[in-house]
């Protein structure tokens, strides 16, 4: 009968619609994903396919959690359609066998529930061959078919999570003979996926996060996070590994799942509990008697508003003492328990629980059970009468429709803001828990009923309208899910912006310590009234059409609304629309005329315009920057900025320069005052300038002229505003406050794939790297040849509670008309990169050997002030030793709000974010590895690699400024650390961040001394180069070369400017004969090793020693710029080492040897027993799969 039960299954399910509509919709999404630029999932950018294999297995992936929740309807229908058609009574009185019509009920169910999932397969093979044919994609864009990855797919994900969803929610709807029940079965497993992903954060969790995830998706991640483009176009997701160890897991749960089900599964109905009858019954004759009220109002006084009460108890009740909205809460409780688990790390550190970070979890864990809430329950409040056949009694009691719709429509949105008061007070006790009791219940409050509330006040009052209007509840669901899922992707695909078409959008408000919420506040409080009157107005219309009595059509219901357009409805409805069109109105005024902006495509558009239009400007004569004096007024109370900017420029060049091009900011009103010059050309679309000057400046003379320039605040904006200005913690660098000098190729498009459709040539990131300096050497990477080095002073002035800073000493300070005023100046010519910044700051100051070390921060954020300030004097002491003199007298660390989480490094001062330092958990830092240490010591060190020395515009310049850098900064921390293994923790970050990195590159990876500002490569691989050479040939000779290499170069006046080759001419001599290929390996080809530990086993000696035999098998890796791979034999000197404990704290033995076959036997002797061997035990060589380079040594 088994196989009768599995055909009937999946032959019935195969002759309904519902299969097919999914697979169509399943494959329109993923085959527009696929076809269009707008939707891009799993990273298909730059050189990797849009059908590559990797971008394949994520799509499936991911729309394998949407498939669960489709897969719930095949499995609740196969569970529960004999229960519903009261038919179960007869199958069960046959002698059929209990594990024929559960076994074959289920495996049909799940044939069927993998079919839409192949929608999937068949979007990636339409839209792959679609695409191009129609003109819609490029065809470089697409690779060939690789059939494997369906099938892989298929069984490694498709199936599996199919089995275990199934299991799950087949048993449970087989239990408790309940569709929500099993459906909260499926939101379990995705609560369950969520826990597994918050372990990721930590890189050495992620064996457990892998083998965790029940759907696969952080497993595939890890197993492929080190993937190069290459890989990913070719390589399907294979049976082996940490990926089949999670799949056969996830299989053996789902059978254990399946098979308890089927032991407590039973032919055998039970009865339900008199008592909850009995209790049910009383609830109804409740609702009857307080109902049944004799008089009817349009206002709400007397009886009706005694009505809204009761019918709003009796709604909010259902839904807060409902089994599945505790659930939910529960499910949200452990989702945001997950999240909090591990605190808010920061590179190995803990964040202290500030509340905006509090917040930030809270919002990111009920986000997906508030949708659920409000698209469940607002069903359930439009058909539960009717569901239990009693609409037709009450709506035959004397209320209005008006009423009862309120009610409903308040009691949903009261219990979401119950949930949030749950999440918030489990928040506040999280905070309370970790000792932490500087708790902003003002940012809870603000949070919950002004950010939030609005969004899902809105979206419960449309979604009830959708109810409303639909004649079946689970179609209502379908649109509901839809509205507020495809939504968001359709405005992205038509390039709408405006959060005027996109329903109950509102700026993101975020919260910053120092400035709180900022200049987003008012667009956000805008916003909100806006689409709350859109919500009312959805309101109204639902009360119009709301269906009394005896269901009717919606046709009969619109008729029936027109005819009675006087009712409170109607009036409810239009008020709220005229009021609507008026909040409509005068936001559009604000986003849309006083604060314009412009869309992606538009951004793209104007880009290429700009190449095509002024690349011929790319190389006109240009005069450079000498000195620049600033007169800054800052009005952070009303966001205002005056600048006048006093420039004297120099001609450098061998002709004279008659003219200058500018192109100024739209969002700053610009006026230049030069003299004689004549504006000869203005672009008003690009805003660009050029003036005629009078007379030509000749080789060696100079100019001298004014910029005055003003931001001024008008109304709001769409988006969160420009948090660079701000009430508290203003901070302005010089570009962003001067018109840009010159034609600026950074504004060009970048992309490849974007060009193309452009019809502009591909463009290289950076010029060519060259041995005899041309054109490019000309210029620094910093100021693209407007500038060299620059005398700044600055007379800034701000409101009379804060402090301004600006670049250099800091001359004079006064008050004048209740403002505070400050004369700065720059004690050395500098790059003409610098800042100014205005807030409410405490000052810590000290001073060491002349220099002044200043720490500007926010009150509440004192907790690691002193170490910062330690900090930096530890990387002053090894860089003036090290690499010569600090040209400053000050060195400023100074706090700016968390708009953005970086630090920057100009002339004497560095901001950093509060979020990178000022709030990190220091108190255990002596036993962790400290990296907010190591960020000062980098921004430090760039005080040397950045500004006394600035490369050349071309390749491998940030090799001389940010890999410099980092391996400063590592040096700085091994002299503080005097722990190799310590610093072997330390080191992996940057391991990690090159070897992800490179599997994310968009165009090609190339060799260090030719990086073109690759992030993963100037921080990640450089660093690592330069601290492994280091420990090749010592410290002190990679440093004497950094420190003559400096001093060629220290604040040259002139081009040209040193490139990657200047500094391997100083570093090659320092390099002995032995090593040379190191030079070569490490810094002109891409080099990885393969280094696999086969065997370590020992010996005692008679003398109590201990000799260890390792089997070493090695290779050494050459890779080309798309990631694909050559293994070739070694011949190089590498580090074995034994470990006394099985933790790998303590190295006893290390020896440096040389391999120069693919297997060698290598011996070591130890005084104590050693519990482990390994080949690179520091990890200072790189190479993608370390785990086998260890091995527990066993006896022989």
């Amino acid at each position: 009968m088994f196989k009768e039960f599995f055909l009937r299954e999946l032959k019935g399910g195969l002759k309904r619609p519902m299969v097919y509509i999914f697979l169509v919709v399943f494959g329109l999404l993923v085959g527009g994903a696929v076809s269009s630029d707008s939707v891009i999932i799993g990273g298909a950018v730059g050189n990797i396919h849009r059908n590559a294999p990797h971008i394949v297995t994520t799509y499936t992936a991911i729309m394998g959690i949407f498939g669960l929740l489709v897969a719930a309807a095949f499995f609740n229908n196969a569970a529960l359609r004999d229960f519903n058609n009261q038919f179960h009574e007869i199958i069960f009185s046959t002698r059929l066998r209990k594990s024929d019509y559960f076994f074959g009920r289920f495996f049909g169910a799940l044939i069927l529930a993998t079919i839409p999932m192949l929608g999937v397969f068949i979007g990636v093979w339409v839209g792959s061959w679609l695409a191009p044919l129609a003109g819609w994609m490029d065809p470089e864009r697409m690779g060939p078919t690789n059939i494997s990855a369906f099938i892989n797919n298929y069984f490694l994900f498709v199936l599996p999570n199919t089995f275990i969803g199934g299991a799950i929610i087949f048993g449970l709807a087989s239990k408790f003979r309940s569709t929500m029940i099993s459906f909260v079965g499926a939101i379990l497993l995705i609560v369950g996926y969520s826990v597994a992903n918050s372990l990721m954060s930590d890189v050495d969790n992620e064996t457990i996060a892998g083998l965790t995830d029940i759907f696969g998706i952080s497993t595939y991640s890890i197993t492929s996070k080190y993937f190069t483009p290459a890989e990913k176009n070719t390589l399907a997701p294979a049976f082996e590994g940490l990926l089949l160890w999670n799949r056969l897991l996830v299989m053996a749960l789902g059978a254990v799942i399946l098979g308890l089900s089927y032991s407590l599964f039973s032919f055998k109905e039970k009865q339900k509990k008199a008592k909850k009858k009995k209790k049910k019954e009383t609830v109804v004759s409740k609702m009857e008697a307080i109902l049944a009220k004799p008089r009817v109002t349009v206002s709400l006084s007397g009886a009706s508003w005694t009505q809204f009460v009761s019918f709003f108890k009796i709604n909010f009740l259902s839904i807060f003492k409902s089994t599945v909205f505790q659930i939910l809460i529960v499910f949200a409780l452990i989702m945001l328990i997950a999240d909090l688990w591990g605190g808010y790390e920061y590179y190995g550190l803990q964040t202290f629980p500030i509340t905006y970070m509090v917040i930030g979890s809270i919002n990111s864990s009920v986000l997906l059970f508030l949708m659920i809430t409000m698209v469940f329950f607002s069903g359930e409040l439009v058909w539960r009468d009717r569901g239990v056949k009693i609409n037709e009694v009450i709506d035959a009691t004397p209320h209005t429709s008006f009423v009862s719709l309120i009610a409903k429509s308040v009691s949903l949105i009261c219990v979401m803001i119950c949930f949030y008061m749950v999440m918030s007070a489990f928040g506040v006790l999280y905070q309370l828990g970790n000792g932490f009791t500087n708790i902003n219940f003002e940012q809870y409050f603000v949070n919950i009923f002004v950010d939030k509330l609005p969004t899902f006040t809105v979206w419960s009052f449309v979604l009830i309208l959708i109810q409303v209007m639909l004649p079946n509840k689970y179609v209502g669901y379908f649109l509901s899910v839809v509205m507020m899922f495809v939504s968001e992707i359709i405005l992205s695909i038509l390039d709408i912006d405006t959060r005027m078409l996109d329903i109950a959008s509102s700026p993101s408000l975020s919260y910053s310590d120092i400035s709180g919420y900022g200049p987003g506040m008012a667009s956000t409080i805008w916003f909100n009234i806006y689409w709350t009157l859109f919500g009312l107005f959805t309101l109204g219309v639902a009360g119009m059409l709301w269906s009394r009595g005896v269901a009717k059509s919606l046709g009969k219901r619109l008729r029936y609304a027109m005819s009675h357009l006087g009712d409170t409805n109607s009036k409810v409805a239009f008020a709220s629309l005229a009021l609507f069109v008026v909040a409509g109105v005068y936001v559009f005024y604000n986003t849309q005329v006083l604060n314009t902006y412009k869309t992606s495509d538009e951004e793209e558009q104007q880009s290429a315009d700009f190449e095509k239009k002024y690349k011929k400007y790319e190389n006109m004569p240009m005069l450079t920057f000498t000195d620049a004096k600033y007169e800054l007024d800052l009005f952070p109370e009303r966001r205002d900025v005056y600048v006048k900017a006093s420039i004297r420029m120099r001609n450098k060049k061998n002709v004279a320069v008659d003219s200058m091009l500018f192109i100024m900011d739209d969002k700053w009103i610009t006026e230049f005052e030069i003299p004689g010059a004549k504006e000869v050309y203005f672009d008003e679309e690009m805003n660009l300038k050029i003036f005629k000057l009078a007379k030509p400046v000749q080789p060696s003379e100079t100019l001298d002229f004014v910029i005055k320039n003003k931001y001024i605040t008008q109304g709001f904006e769409n988006s969160s505003g420009n948090r660079r200005i701000d009430s508290n913690g203003t901070f302005l660098s010089n570009s962003s406050i001067l018109p840009a000098y010159g034609y600026i190729d950074g504004y060009e498009l970048s992309d490849k794939h974007t060009r193309k459709k452009y019809d502009l040539a591909p463009k290289d990131r950076m010029p060519k790297l060259e041995a005899n300096c041309g054109e490019a050497c000309q210029k620094n990477y910093l100021t693209n040849g407007q500038a060299d080095l620059v005398n700044v002073e600055t007379i800034i002035s701000t409101s009379g509670d804060q402090t301004a800073i600006a670049p250099g000493s800091l001359l004079k300070k006064w008050e004048k008309d209740g403002r505070n005023y400050f004369h700065y100046k720059v004690d050395t010519p500098s790059q003409n990169f610098y800042s100014f910044i205005s807030g409410r700051f405490e000052k810590l100051a000290r001073k060491w050997n002349g220099i002044d070390i200043e720490v500007y921060y926010d009150k509440n954020h004192a907790y690691n002030v002193e170490m910062m300030a330690d900090a930096v004097q530890r990387s002053l002491d090894y860089y003036i030793k090290n690499f010569g003199p600090y040209y400053h007298k000050q060195a400023r660390i100074i706090e700016f709000p968390n708009f953005s989480s970086f630090a920057q490094a100009f002339p004497g001062t560095m901001p950093y974010s509060e979020s990178m330092g000022f709030i990190i958990d220091l108190e255990d830092a002596e036993e962790k590895n400290n990296f907010v240490d190591a960020v000062i010591a980098h921004e430090m060190a760039h005080q040397w690699w950045a500004h006394q020395e600035i490369s050349a515009k071309m390749q491998g310049g940030t090799f001389l400024t940010e890999s410099l850098s980092e391996y400063s900064s590592l040096m700085v921390m091994k002299k503080e650390l005097n722990d190799d293994i310590r610093m072997k923790e330390f080191l992996k970050y940057n391991f990690e961040r090159y070897l992800k990195g490179r599997s994310r590159e968009r165009e090609k990876e190339l060799p260090l001394y030719k990086v073109e500002n690759q992030g993963y490569i100037h921080y990640g691989k450089g660093s690592l180069i330069l601290y492994a050479l280091q420990d090749y040939i010592g410290e002190d000779s990679v440093n004497v070369a950094l420190k003559d290499f400096l001093e060629e170069y220290r604040y040259q006046e002139d081009p040209p400017y040193p490139t990657s080759l200047d500094l391997l001419r100083h570093l090659e001599p320092r390099v002995p004969d032995s090593l040379k290929y190191l030079v070569n390996d490490w810094f002109k080809e891409i080099t990885l090793y393969d280094h696999r530990l086969k065997e370590a086993t020992m010996e005692e000696t008679a003398d109590g020693k201990f000799i260890v035999e390792m089997e070493v098998e090695s290779h050494k890796i050459k890779a080309d710029s798309l990631g694909n791979e050559q293994r070739l034999p070694i011949s190089d000197w590498v580090d074995v080492g034994l470990y006394a404990d099985s933790d790998e704290k303590e190295l006893i033995v290390q020896k440096r040897v040389k391999l120069d076959k693919e297997k060698t036997i290598i011996k070591l002797k130890a005084n104590v027993k050693p519990a482990k061997a390994a080949v690179d035990p520091r990890r200072i060589l790189i190479e993608r799969i370390v785990k086998d380079n260890v091995k527990t040594v066993s006896s022989k």
